[in-house]
């Protein structure tokens, strides 16, 4: 199994250079890039990775939050197109084959806005496959965290069905949030990941996650939690983990898992990958 961390951990206080050396310490072998403000990485930076891109360490890599495909505003269309070609030639590069992004916002939320929205995102992620060589690259839509925001569950799956080079990326805790405390049982999971198998069997198999707790209200994500802690008026946090865990046992799926835990990233990944551990 595939468990990691997006980001450097805020734990972590060591050189850049012997991070993946202190993952790979704790049984952590996936790092998610996080270019989050540019598709930008150091030369010093762009070495260490390749060094490790080994099959020691599995590297993703996390689009900038400014990525908007489904946009009213051309303007920013243009430049997301731009940006996730710039991305994508960086992965060819690092050796990297997983892109994880956010559909976006900026449509109009209604039924129809939302149709809009998704069939502008979908004509130009093809476009762009079209245009580019993808290499190995695969490109992960993830569900978003606001109730307004582009990427529900259904939206999601619709993305991936339409275009060839898109795979599911199920942030558990962003589905939980936007659907406002959706995910509170084993079987609430089942629903879900089912529905994913049976919607798009051929892109199942290379499936993505994001698994940690949150904070949402009526508008759906709040904050991350951090790892191990309650929720603001002292309730259980959810999504729970052992659930989520015992669940890719139950189906018999090797996908792989980063955690987002607030500052405890590492923390939560290793609980994930000690409970996974058990019995097998």
């Amino acid at each position: 199994m595939i468990f990691g961390v997006a980001g450097v951990p805020t734990n972590y206080k060591g050189k850049f250079s012997n991070l993946f050396d202190w993952l790979l310490n704790m049984g952590l072998n996936a790092f998610e890039i996080q270019c989050t403000y540019g598709f930008k990485v150091s030369d010093d930076r762009r070495a260490i990775i390749k060094k490790y891109n080994n099959g020691q360490i599995h590297f993703s890599m996390h689009g900038p939050y400014f990525v908007n495909l489904g946009s009213l505003n051309k303007a920013v269309v243009g430049r997301s197109i731009a940006t996730l070609k710039d991305g994508i030639n960086l992965a060819k590069e690092l050796g990297v084959t997983r892109i994880i992004f956010h559909p976006g916002g900026g449509h109009e939320n209604t039924v129809e806005g939302r149709i809009r929205a998704i069939n502008q995102l979908v004509d130009a992620i093809n476009n762009i496959t079209n245009e580019i060589d993808m290499g190995e690259v695969k490109l992960y839509p993830e569900i978003g965290g606001k109730t307004a925001s582009l990427g529900s569950l259904d939206e999601i799956i619709d993305i991936c069905k339409r275009c060839k080079y898109c795979y599911p990326c199920i942030d558990i805790a962003h589905l939980h949030a936007r659907e406002v405390g959706s995910i509170n049982t084993k079987q609430d999971l089942l629903d879900r990941l089912n529905k994913i198998k049976q919607q798009i069997p051929d892109k199942f198999k290379d499936i993505h996650f994001h698994a940690y707790t949150i904070n949402y209200g009526e508008k759906g994500e709040i904050k991350h939690i951090t790892h191990g802690y309650a929720m603001p008026d002292g309730s259980e946090a959810k999504p729970n983990l052992r659930d989520f865990i015992e669940v890719l046992k139950e189906m018999n799926i090797f996908p792989w898992v980063i955690s987002e835990a607030l500052d405890s990233q590492e923390i939560g990944a290793k609980y994930m990958r000690d409970l996974y551990a058990v019995d097998q």
